[in-house]
């Protein structure tokens, strides 16, 4: 197994735990629609949908977006979010 395979497999299955947590137990993000932390959720949500698509295996032809859509930001963005949301 490559390297990149792994990193796939584990973008993948973080983003999927991400999905199911969020669907599964609305009330870990905010207990009512008042106290959303919305740009804490934005940051989650963002570094999760990046991990699909690194995960599903899409490489763009543009280095912004093939950055963007690599573990080295989605990685951060969903464990910043996800501690920010747990924090609060």
């Amino acid at each position: 197994m490559t390297v990149s395979f792994l990193t796939r497999i584990v973008s993948i299955v973080a983003a999927f735990a991400v999905t199911v947590a969020i669907v599964c137990f609305p009330r870990w993000i905010a207990v009512d629609m008042n106290t959303v932390p919305h740009g804490w959720l934005v940051c989650l949500l963002l570094g999760m949908s990046a991990a699909y698509v690194h995960g599903f295996g899409f490489v763009p032809e543009n280095r912004y977006l093939k950055f963007f859509f690599s573990p080295i930001v989605a990685w951060p963005l969903m464990l910043l979010g996800a501690a920010m949301i747990i924090s609060n």
